[in-house]
């Protein structure tokens, strides 16, 4: 069975708040998932994830 933080950690709503900041505040990729305390080992995963909102 998956990790219960891992599940959350990768949970859409936090991508959203982490579009909806970087839109906000002017933040790069990497500053958004500092803010947001993406850990490391997930950040791969969660580019990836943004990358899709914004290429066709």
């Amino acid at each position: 069975m998956s990790n219960v933080a891992e599940i959350e950690a990768l949970d859409l709503r936090v991508i959203r708040n982490i579009l909806r900041s970087m839109t906000n505040e002017h933040w790069s990729v990497a500053e958004a998932l500092d803010e947001y305390d993406i850990p490391t080992e997930l950040r791969g995963e969660y580019e990836a994830l943004i990358e899709e909102c914004f290429v066709n």
